[in-house]
């Protein structure tokens, strides 16, 4: 085995470890953990896949941007006094066979209708210089608009957590 190898497995090995750890944990915050383990594990893959743009953009956007949310939103849920309704042991095994079937249907019928490019057929030469000067010369507005809903869902978010302590 070489070195390659050992490094996509190393990674591979960071991105299902915090894939399990995020479907298995009891703790929201532990599975956020998992969940920012699993994002960084992508970002190395892409960085396996010599695209440093994407893995970057990973990093930034899910780990930087999407995790802080959700542990925003967890810390200003607080805590559940009610415990929804648990599903019994049989229809848990049967909804994800369900949904394992499905999404192997979903997958398989994309791997065979996909005209697969062989050995380096049609190569992306576009570098994350050029991507860079794309997105803050053509795409300026709607970066900009991104980043401004950002900033509005946040906000929102915080004045309905003050409006929902006032109604206790």
């Amino acid at each position: 085995m070489n070195f390659p190898d050992l490094i996509f497995i190393a990674i591979a090995a960071v991105t299902m470890t915090g894939a399990v750890i995020t479907v298995l944990s009891r703790s929201v915050i532990y599975a956020l953990m998992g969940l920012v383990f699993t994002m960084f594990g992508i970002a190395g893959l892409y960085i396996y896949l010599n695209s440093p743009f994407l893995a970057m953009m990973q990093i930034l956007i899910y780990v930087g941007a999407v995790t802080v949310l959700i542990a925003f939103a967890i810390m200003l849920a607080g805590p559940m006094y009610r415990h929804p309704a648990e599903w019994s042991r049989p229809m848990k095994l049967i909804g994800s066979i369900v949904v394992a079937l499905v999404s192997f249907l979903f997958l398989y019928k994309a791997l065979i209708k996909t005209d697969w490019l062989r050995n380096g057929a049609g190569e992306f030469t576009i570098t994350t210089k050029e991507i860079g000067r794309a997105l803050f010369d053509k795409l300026m507005l709607p970066f900009e608009l991104i980043s401004l809903l950002i900033v509005v869902a946040i906000i929102g978010a915080i004045m309905l957590a003050l409006f929902s302590k006032e109604e206790k």
